[in-house]
């Protein structure tokens, strides 16, 4: 023995040394077992409650297949990840990604780490461990799941725990050294303890502590082990934690597969018999007793139009040549009635590739089928009157032309239709009269109809017509003859019944038309020559109307050309007193010299504007420019006493319900007195005195701007309500005029209306006087004032300068 000859406390002191170093080595050796032992357990239960909680959410969203909502699920639950789970991929057989969840930075996919045959020592060698699994997808194709767990919280506490032992090993041999003998009852005593703590860790007492009262080593390394077995009850609580989480998780994916709310299905090919979930019975309408039967409860349930498409369908999957069966149809329910259901389901087949067995689910997209037939329908039909619109009309004129193809003997017509003064009753009783005219004008002309017509509406008054099946033109004819005078009917919101009135364009088929956009174009175009008649309700197209519609379309382009240009002009025309012939004031009135055409009427260019809703942007544009001349007037005179200035009106411009402010704003920014301008309307827009017109208006008047009405004596109104209507002046119509000098009944017509307007206060304009005998006669009668070609055509702004006179109060009416 080498150390023989040593004295009892050198070798008892040697000897407890190699006890300890042997003990501590044992106990050292046993707590990084079991400290690798519970971290390869942990590391497990974690990778494989993540591998399945994955598995599974990945086959569920796959089935449909959507990723994207499972993708944003993960990416926000492992967006700020360092712990645990930290990334997921799927990917398809190919390796390409389907699902990428956490980790975005990360390029390309690292190797397994977690692989048999390789220790928990080498993988915590490794920040995160990288998991890899097969996946089924859709139709049956093998994919690949992978993902990352965090290893580094695991892999630290491992390495502290054995730094630590070491380094409580190395201090026990050194105070061994430096001990004497007599501590030996002390620390085996100690010792003692650190085996049984030792022990208790092994058998899974966690919570086993040891005493650490003292100061030596072996208390100090008592509380190590303490903080040891606090870390590892610490780690194994975060995992079970981990653990419930991810149960949780699992009953919440059930809970979802319940409610999603479909009806699961199974049928046996081999003994034809099927299995019927309770959802699946409720949703075709079968008894619950059914639900282990044959499939024909089901089959027979089909609808008639749709059973062949169904078994061609199912027949080709279970051939293979699908690999999934998935069909939208009808199923009969209980009441006769067929609800729109979704079938899907997959084939199980034998080593042979023969079906033997299939599985699936069927889904209720009812609502959703509905609203989609529901949005064709609005699609191609008019949402008021309920009849099909222009895109449908034109695709029934298609079919129309390619019968006329297949038999050249068939022939057929489209009539387009336009309802008179729609606008009118727009404006002068509110939309809803007008919807409500609309409407039965189209039931009426429905009723006009022979079985095989059809109705359409194309526009906002203009409806359409193809006539099917015609011997001739006449025919046609005789048919558009019963369209033009419709029976009246009293509308609610109207204080008369409403007659309506139609024109209407007809373009017959022949063997060179092959467009059903240009024959309705055609019918159009005679329209529009039927509303510029005053005579003919009624035009059959011919090939100079689409000449002239091309002329017209090019005026339009040039009408919009003038507008945004400026190059419109204003005209003036006086309106002199008839007792002195002085200047009283001035008709504003438009004007449009086109470079090609020359000076352009306004009866042309005006209706023009109406039609394509640019009168209101015309009617600013004549009132900029006069208050622009009337102070270049007032610049030229060196006085205020301008003559007034009077601008019109639109029937389309009073229906807007801002206009006055629009108006008065232009004067108030032109810096004008209110009295230097004034507003001229028809006599036939103020047909109801609390219309949109007549609030216009008495909104002007409160302004201190004077109104006149035009064309009096020619429209709806009458002179037992002349009081209610909001005007300072009337001016009375040329046709009253013309004859003035011959006629004297008309002369006691026109004197009893002077007089009557001068009861009310109302000043009096004849329009239109061409003759000395003419203005003498109305100034006999009292006429205050008068217009006409007898003092003066309509003069540019310059010209219409030498009527510039200091004006007095006294001489404007």
């Amino acid at each position: 023995m080498p150390f023989r000859n040593s004295s009892i406390r050198t070798r008892l002191l040697l000897a407890s040394t190699a006890v300890q170093v042997v003990l501590l080595s044992l106990l050292l050796a046993n707590s990084v077992r079991l400290m690798n032992d519970a971290t390869t357990a942990s590391l497990d239960t974690l990778i494989s409650q993540n591998a399945s909680m994955l598995h599974a959410m990945a086959t569920a969203y796959g089935e449909q297949p959507s990723y994207g909502p499972l993708q944003d699920t993960l990416g926000e639950l492992l967006a700020d990840s360092d712990k645990g789970l930290i990334y997921v991929r799927i990917g398809d057989s190919t390796g390409r990604i389907l699902l990428s969840a956490g980790q975005t930075g990360m390029r390309g996919l690292p190797p397994a780490t977690a692989t048999p045959g390789v220790g928990i020592g080498e993988m915590l060698d490794h920040p995160v461990i990288h998991v890899r699994r097969p996946l089924l997808l859709a139709r049956n194709e093998v994919g690949f799941l992978q993902f990352g767990v965090s290893v580094s919280v695991l892999a630290k506490a491992r390495q502290s725990i054995i730094q630590q032992g070491a380094l409580i090993a190395l201090i026990e041999i050194v105070i061994t050294f430096v001990l004497l003998s007599g501590i030996g009852y002390l620390l085996s005593n100690k010792l003692a303890r650190l085996l049984a703590g030792s022990k208790a860790i092994t058998d899974g007492y966690l919570d086993h502590r040891l005493p650490d009262d003292g100061g030596d080593e072996l208390a100090r390394l008592a509380k190590h082990f303490n903080i040891m077995a606090s870390t590892l009850q610490q780690r194994v609580s975060e995992l079970q934690q981990t653990a419930e989480r991810l149960k949780t998780s699992e009953q919440r994916y059930a809970l979802a597969m319940r409610g999603a709310n479909d009806g699961l299905w199974d049928w046996d090919i081999n003994t034809n018999r099927t299995y019927f979930a309770p959802r699946f019975c409720e949703l075709i309408g079968i008894p619950e007793d059914d639900a282990a039967t044959d499939p024909e409860p089901f089959i027979s349930r089909l609808h008639p139009d749709e059973t062949a498409g169904y078994r061609a369908r199912m027949i080709d999957h279970l051939r293979g040549d699908n690999p999934q069966f998935m069909l939208e149809h009808r199923i009969r329910q209980p009441d006769g009635s067929y609800r729109w259901i979704m079938t899907r389901g997959v084939a199980l087949r034998d080593a042979g590739g023969r079906a033997i067995r299939m599985a699936g689910s069927i889904s209720d997209v009812h609502l959703r089928k509905r609203a989609e037939e529901q949005l064709i329908h609005d699609a191609l039909h008019d949402g008021l009157t309920g009849l099909p619109n222009r895109a449908l009309f034109i695709e029934h004129v298609r079919l129309a032309l390619g019968q006329q193809r297949r038999d050249e003997s068939y022939r057929f017509a489209v009539l387009a239709i336009n309802l008179e003064r729609f606008h009118l009753v727009n404006d002068s009783y509110g939309h809803a009269t007008g919807d409500l005219l609309l409407r039965e004008v189209a039931h009426r002309l429905h009723d006009l109809l022979r079985a095989g017509d059809l109705l359409a509406r194309v526009g906002g008054d203009q409806f359409a017509v193809l006539l099917n099946g015609l011997e001739d033109s006449t025919e046609a004819l005789e048919i558009a003859k019963t369209m033009v005078e419709l029976p009246g009917f009293d509308a609610p919101g109207a204080d008369r019944t409403l007659h309506p009135k139609c024109r209407v364009g007809l373009a017959m088929s022949d063997n060179e038309r092959t467009d059903g956009e240009a024959l309705l174009r055609d019918a159009d175009n005679a329209l529009q020559i039927a509303r510029q008649s005053d005579g003919c309700s009624i035009k059959v197209f011919h090939a100079s109307m689409h000449a002239l519609a091309l002329n017209t379309l090019q005026l339009e382009t040039d009408l919009r050309n003038a507008l945004s240009t400026g190059t419109l002009s204003v005209h003036y025309q006086p309106i002199m007193r008839l007792m002195d012939r002085r200047i009283s004031s001035f008709e504003a009135l438009v004007r449009w010299e086109h470079p090609v055409h020359g000076m352009i009427p306004p009866s042309q260019f005006i209706p023009l504007a109406e039609a394509l809703d640019m009168i209101h942007d015309l009617g600013l544009l004549v009132l900029r420019r006069v208050c622009e001349d009337i102070h270049r007037w007032q610049a030229q005179t060196g006085t205020e006493q301008v003559p007034p200035v009077s601008v019109n009106l639109s029937a389309r411009q009073l229906s807007r319900s801002n206009l006055a402010d629009e108006l008065i704003a232009i004067i108030k920014a032109s810096k004008l007195e209110p009295e230097r301008i004034r507003f001229e309307v028809t006599e036939s827009i103020l047909a109801r005195a609390d219309g949109p017109a007549s609030n216009t208006l008495r909104q002007l008047r409160s302004a201190g701007i004077k109104v006149l009405i035009d064309d009096f004596g020619t429209g709806f109104s009458a002179l037992s309500y002349l009081h209610t209507i909001p005007c300072d002046i009337i001016k009375l119509d040329g046709s009253f005029v013309g004859a003035i000098t011959n006629d004297s009944r008309l002369r006691a017509i026109v004197r009893r209306s002077i007089e009557l307007a001068h009861d009310l206060n109302i000043g009096v304009v004849a329009e239109c006087i061409e003759s000395g005998e003419q203005a003498t006669t109305l100034n006999g009668m009292g006429c205050d004032f008068g217009q006409g070609y007898l003092f003066s055509r309509p003069l540019p702004a310059e010209e219409a300068s030498r009527f510039l006179t200091p004006v007095s109060k006294e001489t404007q009416p």
